[in-house]
Parts: C-alpha cells; sequence; structure tokens
C-alpha cells in the first residue's frame, strides 16, 4: 500500500518550479526561497487549486443529489409493482376458484346425466 508523503517535503508545484528555474550560470537551482514560496504564483496556485476542488465537491453534490433522485424513482417504481403483482396474485386466485367451481360442477353434472340416462 502506498503511504502518504509526509508533511516535510515541498509541494510537488514548488519542486517542479525548482527544476525547471536555471541560475544564471545555467545550473538548475535547488535552493528554494521563502518569499519564492509566499509568492503570488504560489498563491494563485492554491488559489486554483481550492476552486478546482470547489467545482469537484459540487460535482460530487450534484452526482449524490441525481443518485438519491433515481434511488426514489426505483423505489416507486417496486412499490408499483408490488402492487400490481398483489392485484394479479388476487385475480390469479379468483380464476382458479372459479375454474374449479365450474370444473367440479361440470364433472358433477355430467355424471349424472351420465348416470341418469344409464338407470333408465
Amino acid at each position: 500500500m502506498k503511504q502518504p508523503p509526509s508533511p516535510a517535503l515541498e509541494p510537488p508545484l514548488i519542486r517542479r518550479r525548482n527544476r525547471d528555474a536555471a541560475d544564471v550560470d545555467g545550473r538548475v537551482s535547488d535552493f528554494v526561497d521563502d518569499d519564492d514560496v509566499r509568492s503570488s504564483n504560489y498563491t494563485t496556485d492554491n488559489e486554483s487549486i481550492q476552486k478546482l476542488l470547489k467545482r469537484l465537491c459540487d460535482l460530487l453534490e450534484t452526482q449524490d443529489q441525481k443518485e438519491k433522485e433515481r434511488c426514489y424513482e426505483d423505489d416507486k417504481e417496486n412499490e408499483m409493482r408490488k402492487d400490481w403483482m398483489l392485484a394479479a396474485a388476487i385475480l390469479d386466485r379468483i380464476s382458479a376458484i372459479a375454474f374449479v367451481v365450474i370444473f367440479v360442477g361440470g364433472t358433477v353434472s355430467f355424471i349424472l346425466c351420465f348416470c341418469g340416462h344409464c338407470l333408465r
């Protein structure tokens, strides 16, 4: 697992600025002046990072809201589906009872009619 950088390390933006900055004689400077850190570029970078983080938080809130709306719609759809399944189960039960009554009644009447003709 990757460990987070220690707080003693300088931020990547300052490190990159140091690599790109050259001294008067053409050598790359490894020294960071405190005034450089407090400079307007650093503050601007900090502000832009803050704006980026704010936009990211807004985006996450928007996605969270959309997720909540989708869950609410899914719950409504599931509730409607359960209501229709209950109605279908009731209709199925009524149809089964009607079928049994008609089948038994028809069988009994057929047997009575058939036996009545056989006895004569």
